[in-house]
């Protein structure tokens, strides 16, 4: 988990009031591996898998659900321990069949419109880790940010084909657009942090930033190692 600031031996101020944000020389980079993550290159297929979603299991709840607009659902009464590891299995069986179903379909419409990296970004910390798609870079070798990359895929089928095939379910609250918006700026690249980081990364006593470039010819995630301290859910001191 990159660029990692300990927050274990942080002094809080004796007024109740919080500390002062670290600054960026306060973070310390750790290698995806030695933070729970996996080794680089970190792999990832746009195949599908050859199950069907499972639409019993109880679905994967955090921030899927709030990108996709999925109401909470009341706790289920306790169960046994090896009910418990059933539905653990059915709820990530159909996780990983829903993040190839987004693969599957949001690559290659990347690839169409001329992709062929992205840039993304992280950060996080105590409760939760974010990402965040930054930028593409395309055939041409000119680079565009998010809002242009989208504004391009408005234009494109995939929208409908995400909804056609079930992948996101269209929300009372929210358009299309800003729904498409969720999954490629941020749904997208959170699967990819995942991938690489693990999927608890941002849990803990620690703030930590950091930036991935995904090939996406070659299907392959790896860690910059040289980000810089850019942040939207952390405070950094400048």
């Amino acid at each position: 988990m990159p660029f990692v600031h300990d927050q274990t031996e942080v002094e809080y101020p004796d007024d109740g009031s919080d500390p002062a944000p670290p600054r960026a020389d306060d973070f310390m980079y750790i290698p995806p591996p030695e933070f729970g993550g996996a080794p680089e290159p970190v792999r990832f297929s746009i195949s599908s898998l050859d199950a069907s979603p499972d639409t019993s299991a109880q679905q994967h709840r955090g921030i899927l659900d709030r990108l996709l607009g999925r109401s909470s659902q009341p706790a289920a009464p306790r169960q046994s321990q090896d009910a418990y590891e059933q539905e653990r299995q059915r709820a990530q069986r159909l996780h990983e069949q829903r993040r190839q179903q987004l693969f599957g379909i949001l690559i290659p419409a990347l690839r169409d419109i001329g992709a062929r990296r992205a840039y993304c970004r992280y950060d996080g910390g105590n409760d939760e880790g974010f990402a965040w798609l930054d930028s593409v870079e395309l055939r041409s070798g000119a680079r565009i940010d998010a809002p242009t990359l989208l504004e391009q895929l408005h234009v494109t089928r995939v929208r409908d084909e995400l909804f056609d095939t079930g992948v996101v379910k269209r929300s009372g609250n929210r358009s299309d657009g800003e729904q498409l918006t969720d999954l490629v700026r941020s749904w997208l690249s959170y699967e990819w942090a995942s991938m690489l980081l693990g999927d608890s990364y941002g849990t803990g006593e620690y703030s930590m930033y950091g930036a991935f470039t995904v090939d996406l010819d070659a299907c392959t995630i790896t860690d910059d190692r040289n980000a810089d301290p850019v942040v939207e859910n952390i405070q950094i001191a400048t």
